[in-house]
């Protein structure tokens, strides 16, 4: 019953959102067309070329985490899927995402091995986002008093402390038992839990490798960041890149909570967290052509999975895999 009804209530929240953003922003539809019809063709390609390349650097971090659980896999299959997996993310049902998609590839190139392959792909994730809060704490060592409001703090500090929380808890067994005993609601999956922890764990004898992981996301994350720069200035605006680096995390953390791959809150955060800087005509603006960019990455990655036999995946066997894990 809750699998049926969670990708409901995902697309009513994605729903909800972007009417809710409309209401706001009535009144300035004409103000958001102008901005985005003097958007620069050459500027928005610049951008499209920062978040392929942010993707591909990002391809790398993910071919060192898989090579861990020795999952034999090249850089160009570690592209490839990567690309795919935004195709899955946009156009397909939402039981169905792009991470189950690589997870359950990878298994089979693992033999079947698919808690390896699955926790591979979680801690690609992670990493991800553990670099992002990095990147936004540092940054506001760099911003001067009053120019960020305090609850725009808080939330970086919070989702810090949680990102740190979860490197403790993945580096240290002792800890992880004792948080896990107090979470009695996660005693009906204890042994699938304990297994996937197991594989997390090993991760900690590969200092080098997860270090240069972590060095390649924050290249990886810096091309990200800077592509919402430069979608500011392709519709005449701008904005500090200090300001970029505090705010563009948490607009991608916010994205990650339950939504239709992060549609609504993406805009949403985006208006909120930018418009103090740009304005909110111009910052919806901004993320409507993020938006045109995650579409044009999606049928790029459309493209590779239909050229590409060897991705290809029964549907009804992928939801079979994504609901066993």
């Amino acid at each position: 019953m809750i699998k049926k009804i969670f990708p409901i209530l995902r697309a009513v929240v994605s729903l909800a959102l972007i009417i809710l953003l409309l209401y706001i922003m009535r009144g300035n539809y004409g103000v958001i067309m102008s901005a985005l019809k003097s958007t620069s063709p050459a500027i928005f390609a610049i951008a499209l070329a920062s978040f392929l390349a942010a993707i591909s650097i990002a391809a790398f971090r993910l071919k060192l985490i898989i090579a861990i659980q020795s999952i034999p896999i090249t850089y160009n299959e570690a592209l490839s899927l990567s690309l795919i997996g935004y195709f899955f993310n946009n156009f397909l049902p939402t039981s169905i995402g792009g991470d189950v998609v690589k997870a359950y590839y990878l298994s089979k190139r693992a033999h079947h091995n698919k808690m390896a392959a699955y926790t591979s792909i979680f801690v690609d994730r992670v990493m991800g986002l553990v670099t992002m809060m990095f990147m936004a704490f540092i940054a506001l060592l760099f911003v001067k008093n009053g120019i960020i409001s305090n609850n725009l703090k808080y939330a970086i500090y919070a989702i810090a402390f949680g990102s740190l929380v979860i490197i403790i808890l993945a580096t240290n067994k002792n800890i992880a038992k004792r948080f896990a005993s107090i979470l009695f609601f996660l005693k009906p999956f204890e042994d699938k839990l304990s297994k996937a922890y197991n594989v997390i764990h090993q991760y900690k004898n590969h200092n080098t490798l997860m270090m240069q992981s972590f060095l390649i996301s924050i290249i990886s994350q810096i091309l990200f960041f800077c592509t919402y720069g430069i979608l500011v200035l392709s519709i005449g605006s701008k904005i500090p890149l200090v300001d970029i680096f505090v705010r563009a995390p948490l607009v991608a953390a916010l994205s990650l909570l339950p939504s239709i791959n992060g549609l609504g809150l993406r805009e949403g955060s985006t208006v909120m967290l930018f418009g103090p800087i740009i304005g909110k005509t111009n910052a919806f603006a901004v993320s409507i052509l993020m938006l045109a960019l995650l579409l044009i990455i999606s049928v790029i990655g459309g493209l590779i999975y239909a050229v590409s036999p060897q991705f290809k995946i029964k549907l009804k066997n992928l939801e079979k895999e994504g609901a066993a894990i």
